[in-house]
């Protein structure tokens, strides 16, 4: 299957029907937007960041928080 010609739209529907949270998606253009490297840099810094223990703790903190508000309604 060729992904090249499937827009960003179709892909992000695709996850969506998976189960996946694609609204807040991180591209290395993130990355770019204030510092120069290379692309493998680009994509290690986002895996370092999204793989970072207190970011994950802080986002399940988010999620039982928020959970609590909205099946509480």
């Amino acid at each position: 299957m060729n992904l090249k010609n499937v827009s960003e739209e179709e892909l992000r529907r695709e996850l969506e029907l998976r189960g996946y949270y694609t609204q807040n998606l991180w591209c290395i253009d993130d990355v770019f937007r204030h510092h120069e490297c290379e692309v493998d840099d680009a994509q290690e810094i986002l895996d370092k960041v999204m793989n970072c223990e207190s970011v994950c703790e802080h986002i399940f903190e988010s999620i039982d928080y928020y959970a609590e508000k909205v099946l509480k309604e």
